[in-house]
């Protein structure tokens, strides 16, 4: 018992001390491991934006690749294509221009068949009869050509 009593205060110490020490490192590690994550979050975010910036610019350069590759390989059309298509264009569009004359005359025979009768009646005694042939007989049905 005696050693016990001479080694107490220094046992007490050694303790204290030891206990302090591994606070101190304890606190280091824990500030050290809260400033960590921060450089590792922002450092992979900055990865990120770097590896998409790479990924868009290599898209860019296989788009460009292909495009160039496009352009060889197909031969520009001759004057000939370049008629025959002006051709058929045209050919469209008078199609489109006769589709619409139809839809036209349609609905002209529509605001006839809907017009009042005192308001025909009007225009007969005032002999503002139309010689427009979508007017003439509005009851014939409505006959558009077939679509293409």
């Amino acid at each position: 018992m005696s050693i016990l009593k001479t080694w107490r205060w220094p046992l007490i110490l050694i303790l204290l001390t030891a206990v302090g020490v591994a606070a101190s490192v304890y606190r280091d590690k824990k500030s050290k491991t809260v400033a960590d994550p921060q450089d590792v979050t922002s450092l992979e975010r900055r990865i990120s934006q770097l590896e998409q910036r790479f990924y868009s610019v290599e898209a860019t350069l296989n788009r460009l690749d292909q495009q160039s590759r496009l352009s060889q390989s197909v031969p520009t059309p001759s004057t000939s294509g370049r008629d025959l298509e002006i051709r058929v264009l045209s050919s469209q569009l008078e199609l489109l221009q006769r589709r619409l004359a139809e839809v036209e005359c349609g609905l002209v025979k529509l605001d006839e068949r809907t017009t009042t009768p005192a308001l025909r009646d009007a225009r007969k005694r005032t002999n503002t009869i139309s010689t427009d042939p979508c007017r003439l007989n509005p009851e014939a049905p409505l006959r558009l050509s077939t679509r293409p």
